[in-house]
């Protein structure tokens, strides 16, 4: 993709080009033509010339498949997944969905991991927490989590956020010989 000009539109493909496309695609994604009508066919074919020019920009791969559902053309989900990627389940879960809603969902998608519920920063203050109360329950760690950082977590990732830190093996015996979190130990020498 060109980056800070302009791109040329795909130019008008002759109607052996056109075919020849949609054979390409049918024997790839495993649709027989021979189920679509002739406006069908245009319809996918001018979808798959879309699809090949903006290349993989998400957000415009579900316009098409949510357009090509409510085109009234009779396509189906697996059609329509197959012409932009996707599952025929996840087109007929987007096709139940309303226009505003649609679009509040496009406008807001998520790339990747959503983001951990407890961030690093608060990492201290439950280790403390851990500290003091060597022998609590999860129900506890989780019951202080919740009034502290106001954050409602499941046990499974109270046990990913204690293991990705380290925090997993505070007991108390552990506590007591770590020298970060063990009583303070007087000096011989005073501090400057």
């Amino acid at each position: 993709m060109q980056t800070g000009r302009a791109m040329k539109s795909p130019a008008a493909l002759s109607q052996a080009e056109r075919e020849q496309r949609l054979e390409q695609w049918a024997s790839a994604s495993g649709v027989e033509l021979s189920q679509l009508d002739g406006m069908q066919s245009g319809v996918v074919l001018a979808a798959l010339v879309f699809l090949s020019f903006v290349g993989g920009v998400a957000a415009l791969r579900r316009m098409v498949a949510y357009l090509l559902s409510h085109s009234g053309l009779g396509l189906s989900s697996v059609i329509i997944g197959a012409v932009v990627g996707t599952t025929g389940r996840a087109v007929r879960k987007a096709r139940q969905v309303a226009p505003k809603e649609f679009w509040k969902k496009l406008q807001k998608a998520r790339r990747g991991h959503p983001a951990p519920k407890l961030r690093k920063e608060q990492v201290g203050p439950v280790a403390k927490f851990l500290s003091e109360h060597p022998g609590c329950s999860v129900a506890e760690v989780l019951g202080f989590i919740h009034q502290s950082f106001g954050v409602e977590m499941d046990r499974l990732t109270l046990r990913r956020f204690l293991k990705r830190y380290g925090l997993g093996c505070l007991k108390h015996a552990s506590v007591e010989d770590t020298p970060l979190l063990s009583d303070a130990q007087p000096t011989e020498e005073p501090s400057r």
